[in-house]
């Protein structure tokens, strides 16, 4: 089974979006872009669970500007369900577009394929505070007339869904995945096992309130006060038990414990939250191998609880296991482990919430750059904005001058990630400006805005690849004549600084200055041995400055401003 298109009417902060979802799918993006909204969608659908309880009042997109009568509603389109699920959902079946998850026309009806359209919807009265929700099938369901034909927990259950929660993992209560994972592998053999353990615990409970040590305490408890009070006769009357008594409070109170080193055998809780975050998404993916048909298995900020090894490690996991993978995430390992169209991403543009995705490539070559070139955007993607610049010294020097200058200055026009910006740089170690308009397409197509700080070395010449950038990204800042980031890091400070910052890095590697160089020729010798370059000190070279380079100040405070358009840093007198 897998999902091929969801519709959201008026749901969280959705006022309505249409999201035709791939083979898999990792969502990631802007902050409040959507990307819980998508996965709390999902599970109205798709868990059984989920109308048990009463209507959530968050789940209600406002302001209702005046459509207050409308319903809530999440459309799911589930398509190649599997034989035994075509059975059961035999009377609302219908043929849909495999691409798009749409119903099937005249026009591409030999090629459609049967599927199911279910759908949640909610009515709540915000003044009243009641409300009611349910999930039906749209294809015999008539809103205009008020007739649902509504799903019931049987054909609900039956949807081979997984989500990968923060709840603790390896439960045996009724709700805990180990539980349904046991139930689905052997039913007869769990009650088996279920009835064993409940007889075990009565039996060691009942020895341990028999032996001598408890009841003579007991005793002495009854005798003062029970006994006349209640009729307690002695201890024989006393027994202990897990909670009620039940075997649901019983399995409520057993909890997973792990050998794992020297510590021995510790609770799953003891052991950290990644060790946790494991074993969930270990039983979705264990859940997803034992099924007969395709399982999806769905996380919301997937890997945020997990290292980065174990996050990607996982999120492929769950990707060649799954029927359908869903994930939102945070983590760039994450996304690694998803196919470049298999990434959307969520933006928030003038107070909309919108989706972008990549077009497809078909040739080799155009896949290889493109998966390079998003190597370089994934620390980005929760970002709004992206600074291209020419090669890993921009990214380096800058980004230390502009920590630098804020921790000196607490001013959020120095703070590139009070702006939501990233710096990224072309891949390799060779870069250039040529090397950008690649990048700005793929950044643009993903939705981020894009700006580009690019050198200005030739005078009279200036590279063509400038005026490309310049009709596509909103803000292009231009470093002055002969200028470079190595210059612009460099020129302006006063020569006894430069000379000080030298001495400072010497223990980095940084070659000590000539004994006959002058103060006023420091900054030329150091720009034209390329030093900082060739030793890879940029960051260290930023972070060790007494005091700011002006160009380079004033190209971090021209990404962080408001001015769109062309910026050229005027060149010092």
């Amino acid at each position: 089974m897998r999902v091929a298109r969801i519709r959201i009417g008026r749901f969280r902060g959705y006022r309505h979006v249409v999201l035709v979802v791939p083979e898999n799918m990792v969502l990631a993006g802007e902050p409040q872009a959507g990307r819980t909204d998508i996965v709390e969608a999902l599970r109205r659908v798709l868990d059984a669970r989920s109308t048990r309880s009463r209507v959530n009042p968050l789940d209600v997109y406002r302001p209702a500007d005046g459509d207050g009568g409308s319903l809530t509603e999440v459309e799911v389109t589930l398509l190649d369900l599997g034989k035994d699920l075509e059975t059961l959902l035999s009377e609302n079946l219908e043929t849909f577009d495999q691409e798009t998850g749409e119903i099937a026309t005249p026009s591409n009806a030999g090629d459609a394929v049967l599927g199911v359209r279910l759908c949640y919807r909610a009515r709540y009265d915000l003044d009243t505070d009641i409300g009611e929700h349910w999930v039906d099938y749209p294809a015999r369901s008539d809103p205009a007339a008020g007739v649902y034909r509504r799903a019931s927990r049987i054909e609900r259950e039956a949807l081979p869904v997984q989500f990968v929660d923060s709840a603790p993992a390896l439960q045996l209560r009724a709700e805990g995945v180990l539980r349904a994972h046991l139930a689905d592998g052997d039913p007869g053999g769990l009650d088996s096992a279920l009835a064993n353990l409940d007889s075990a615990v009565h039996a060691a409970t009942e020895s341990f309130s028999r032996t001598e040590v408890v009841t003579c305490v007991l005793d002495k408890v009854i005798d003062s006060g029970p006994h006349t009070l209640f009729g307690i006769n002695d201890a024989a009357d006393i027994t202990f038990l897990a909670d009620d008594g039940s075997m649901a409070a019983l399995l409520r109170a057993l909890q997973p414990a792990i050998s794992m080193g020297a510590a021995g055998v510790l609770p799953v809780r003891s052991q950290g939250s990644t060790v946790e975050s494991v074993l969930s998404a270990a039983e979705a993916i264990a859940a997803a191998r034992d099924a007969q048909s395709g399982v999806v298995i769905i996380g919301d900020d997937f890997g945020d609880r997990l290292d980065a090894s174990s996050s990607e490690h996982m999120a492929r996991l769950i990707h060649v296991t799954a029927g359908q993978a869903i994930l939102t995430t945070r983590r760039p390992e994450v996304v690694r482990a998803f196919d470049p169209g298999e990434l959307v991403r969520l933006t928030v543009s003038h107070g909309e919430r919108r989706q972008h995705r990549l077009s497809a490539v078909t040739d080799k070559t155009g896949r290889v750059n493109r998966r390079l070139i998003l190597e370089q955007l994934f620390a980005a993607l929760s970002a709004r904005t992206v600074v291209l610049v020419e090669g890993p010294l921009d990214v380096e020097g800058y980004g230390a001058l502009a920590s630098r200058l804020f921790r000196k200055t607490n001013n959020q026009r120095f703070s590139l990630p009070a702006n939501g910006i990233r710096l990224v740089a072309p891949p390799g170690s060779d870069g250039g400006v040529t090397r950008l308009p690649a990048i700005a397409a793929i950044a643009l197509e993903l939705g981020f805005h894009v700006r580009a700080v690019v050198d200005n070395d030739k005078p009279g010449h200036e590279d063509p690849a400038v005026g490309v950038l310049a009709g596509v990204v909103e803000q292009l800042v231009v470093l002055p004549t002969r200028t470079a980031v190595e210059a612009a890091l460099i020129r302006g400070v006063p020569g006894d600084q430069l000379r000080k910052t030298v001495t400072t890095l010497e223990d980095f590697g940084m070659p000590a200055l000539p004994d006959d160089l002058s103060d006023d020729d420091i900054a030329e010798h150091l720009i034209t041995t390329k030093v900082i370059k060739k030793q890879g000190l940029g960051a260290a070279w930023a972070h060790a400055l007494t005091c700011q380079p002006p160009v380079a100040a004033s190209t971090i405070e021209a990404v962080c401003g408001d001015t769109l358009g062309r910026i050229d840093i005027p060149a010092l007198s």
